[in-house]
């Protein structure tokens, strides 16, 4: 019997699934490189209720907003700031770092076992009260076909207008060119402008809080790199930990760092 439970759960792992990659894992380098995925087939697809986001919230003056997707409504698209895109949607013009719907981003198909492992080693490494949650997502591909894929959302993120980093930008944007996104869409990628310390004051406050994040953020980084390393599961004591030392650190930029030295997102 055990023999058997054993030889159903491995079925079960290496069962394929649809999963949405929309920001950095639209790009091999990150999703096969760095994560050890490798799907058996990618293909462009468009999502006609979401939009990408930067509003994650990372670390002020280095990554200050990580992608995100979030439900549209239906009064954020106008006749006054609409287009056509090639699947004949409406699109909004990017307001702060909403890219506009309808999202399109890259379906990979993936055994149950990898989406385990992206979902494990992503923000909140798989506990959706401190994260990512994963969601059911009805998509179409440019060719026409209707699938339903699975994607992570943080239903959690309030409307920041943080901006992503210029790293975490190319990223972004070299996926949607790899994958051969919609041009349309692409501009739109491309009119986000991503965060940079320009004045005096943001660039001293940028390595100052590298100095103060870096210590106290530590514990959850060596778990972070192992479970990319080796597929363990970050424990979720350490993950709260993670989150309780980044809103600590939001705290500090917003109430100390930003008004001394600037905006760091």
């Amino acid at each position: 019997m055990a023999a058997w439970d054993n030889k159903a759960e491995a079925l079960a792992d290496n069962s394929m699934v649809w999963y949405l990659g929309y920001g950095s894992n639209m790009s091999s380098k990150v999703l096969s490189g760095r994560r050890q995925v490798f799907p058996v087939e990618s293909c462009p697809v468009t999502v006609h209720d979401y939009q990408l986001t930067f509003d994650m919230a990372g670390l002020p003056y280095w990554e200050p907003g990580f992608g995100t997707i979030k439900p549209v409504r239906a009064q954020e698209v106008t006749d006054k700031d609409c287009l056509l895109t090639d699947s004949r949607m409406p699109m909004p013009m990017p307001i702060g770092c909403r890219v506009g719907a309808p999202l399109h981003c890259i379906a990979h198909l993936i055994t149950k076992r990898e989406l385990d492992h992206i979902v494990n080693t992503e923000g909140g490494n798989g506990n959706p009260d401190i994260g990512y949650q994963l969601v059911n997502i009805q998509c179409e591909t440019y060719s026409g076909k209707k699938i339903v894929g699975m994607s992570l959302v943080d239903i959690n993120t309030a409307s920041t207008g943080y901006r992503p980093s210029a790293r975490y930008h190319k990223i972004v944007m070299d996926g949607a060119i790899e994958h051969g996104l919609s041009p349309s869409y692409i501009k739109r990628l491309e009119a986000v402008t991503p965060y940079a310390a320009k004045t005096p004051g943001q660039k001293v406050a940028k390595y100052v809080f590298l100095v103060i994040g870096l210590p106290l953020s530590l514990p959850f980084l060596i778990f972070a790199v192992a479970g990319l390393a080796f597929g363990i599961k970050v424990p979720r004591p350490v993950s709260i930990y993670g989150e309780l030392v980044k809103r600590a650190m939001w705290v500090l930029h917003d109430w100390i760092f930003a008004p001394l030295f600037g905006s760091g997102c």
